[in-house]
């Protein structure tokens, strides 16, 4: 091929991708990937969508909350226990399982999600972030996907809970495959 053939397709090589094109979205597994601060969909297949106030009562009858949220600059220990560079605060009575949602997860974070739920089929879970995030939804998918099958996704998250004037609390990461099943197992109140 001569050199004038070439110049042009070198210079749309090097040109970047329009906005929007690069893949924002896993073409295998489907788990969004990339910019996971924009628009969700209003729901996840095979799963509910509880509102606040759902969520609060079925924390009362034994669902478990999990809170997906990222943690940026983290380090995992040789023994599965976080260092994070920031504290968190989440809804009462949820447990912090950081990267779960990732679209791609780390493989030992992946089977620390699959030995968390070991035995929990019989307890329905909900997964949630914060207002716009795909984490939440993307841990649904997780969780869906090693036959959880009473799975809920709470879109609001931690912000629609504290914009409707409830508490938070920190919480600190569980470490990666700490068992949830026996984790709050007993009925509760409900969350206010």
């Amino acid at each position: 091929m001569s050199l004038p053939r070439l110049i042009p397709a070198a210079l749309i090589a090097l040109m970047p991708l329009a906005a929007g094109a690069e893949q924002a979205f896993d073409a295998t597994t489907g788990p969004r990937i990339a910019d996971y601060r924009a628009p969700v969909p209003g729901s996840v297949p095979g799963c509910r969508v509880p509102d606040a106030e759902t969520v609060a009562a079925m924390t009362g009858g034994g669902a478990l909350l999990i809170d997906a949220m990222a943690a940026p600059g983290h380090a995992i220990t040789s023994d599965g226990a976080w260092i994070i560079a920031a504290p968190h605060q989440t809804i009462p009575d949820a447990h912090w399982l950081p990267e779960i949602g990732r679209g791609r997860a780390d493989p030992r974070i992946a089977a620390g999600l699959r030995k968390s739920l070991e035995g929990c089929t019989g307890r329905p879970l909900v997964l949630f972030r914060n207002t716009g995030c795909w984490i939440g939804w993307n841990g649904v998918q997780h969780g869906a996907a090693l036959r959880q099958r009473d799975i809920g996704w709470y879109p609001g998250g931690v912000d629609d809970w504290a914009d409707a004037g409830r508490a938070l609390q920190p919480v600190d990461p569980l470490p990666i495959g700490a068992s949830l099943c026996g984790m709050d197992a007993a009925p509760r109140p409900a969350l206010n």
